[in-house]
């Protein structure tokens, strides 16, 4: 705040913490935000992520996430984005995707409630129910519902559906899907339709600056227009 009372630029920028910062749309996310726009952002990650080097208002908070106290201080932030997701097969078994998907960002989410977080933007995914036969899905609403719990001021859940964009981590089955779907995907509907990990990176963008307090679910068409009207220009490859 300078001498006649008013908040500084960066004093402005809501301060952003960013967990899944290299997963898929975690490192699309940092990687396409520039300090114009962020000033105090922290990705929370277990290794150093090179290609945000250069980027000097992104720190980088290296955690092995097996003492969750550790990193509560970079948890006191304005806004949480949960971008941490796994498949069973790399996580090894039903029990060990359940801590990593449902278990760990519950926790966290808890912490940086407790340090003052007032925005919570959730990636989920197409198909959430608390409810569903299919387990993946089943955890992903139950994670939904038990952050809801929490009574973040603003609480986002984006669901996309199957997402493209350049992994580094080899994952053969949706590696094919993607092949298989995105030529007749303007077949599908918009809720089932893959879309590309910079269009959920960009509408996070636009949340962070949404105001609108309670409890928003974004899927299908409007993953696509939000994007789409901030003028983002990105690469459909997979």
């Amino acid at each position: 705040m300078n001498k006649h009372g008013f908040k500084s630029f960066e004093e402005m920028l809501p301060k952003t913490t960013v967990i899944g910062s290299t997963g898929l749309i975690g490192k699309h996310f940092l990687e396409s935000i520039s300090g114009c726009d962020f000033q105090n952002v922290t990705a929370v990650t277990r290794k150093m992520i090179p290609s945000l080097e250069n980027k000097n208002f992104i720190k980088q908070a290296i955690h092995d996430f097996s003492d969750l106290e550790m990193m509560r201080s970079d948890l006191k932030t304005d806004v949480l984005v949960c971008a941490i997701g796994t498949t069973i097969k790399k996580a090894g078994s039903p029990d060990q995707f359940m801590k990593i998907d449902h278990d760990l960002p519950l926790e966290i989410s808890k912490m940086a409630k407790e340090e003052g977080c007032k925005t919570m933007i959730l990636i989920s995914s197409v198909g959430a129910n608390s409810q569903s036969t299919i387990f993946y899905n089943r955890v992903k609403g139950l994670l939904e519902e038990a952050i809801d719990g929490i009574c973040f001021e603003r609480f986002h859940i984006l669901r996309p559906s199957l997402l493209l964009g350049k992994r580094t981590e080899n994952r053969p089955v949706e590696f094919i899907s993607k092949l298989a779907i995105q030529p007749i995907s303007f077949l599908i509907s918009w809720k089932y339709r893959p879309i590309h990990a910079i269009n959920i990176a960009s509408t996070i963008q636009h949340l962070i600056r949404d105001n609108e307090t309670g409890k928003h679910i974004w899927e299908g068409k409007v993953l696509f227009e939000m994007s789409r009207s901030r003028n983002y220009n990105y690469n459909q490859s997979y």
